[in-house]
């Protein structure tokens, strides 16, 4: 049983990761954007600070699909960088600047995007 389950986690992390590997930087600055409208929702909503806080972690995860070269990984990161700074906020219950953080976040994803 044991090995069982291994081979099957292991099937499921390959499938997993090549439907990653397929999906072209567009899709994934798209997929990181629903994410951040996700989280942007959930703070509406008044979702718990761990759920919203676990949207802004895929959509830091998503964000890492994103490869193309080392001027756009640059950018990247500074896009999810405020990703990392609404997470702090929404652990610090500061959900007004975690609101401003997903806005600029969401406008340095379009602003990846054009530049593809």
């Amino acid at each position: 049983m044991k090995i069982l389950k291994t081979i099957v986690l292991s099937l499921f992390i390959a499938i997993s990761s090549a439907s990653a590997a397929f999906a072209g930087p567009t899709e994934a600055i798209d997929n990181v954007s629903a994410k951040i409208t996700e989280a942007s929702e959930a703070i509406a909503k008044g979702s718990s600070n761990k759920d919203i806080t676990l949207i802004i972690r895929e959509a830091t995860n998503l964000g890492k699909e994103i490869r193309v070269s080392d001027n756009i990984d640059v950018k990247r990161q500074r896009a999810s960088g405020h990703l990392k700074k609404a997470r702090l906020a929404v652990k610090k219950d500061k959900l007004e600047a975690a609101k401003e953080h997903l806005t600029k976040a969401t406008e340095a994803f379009a602003n990846l995007k054009k530049l593809l």
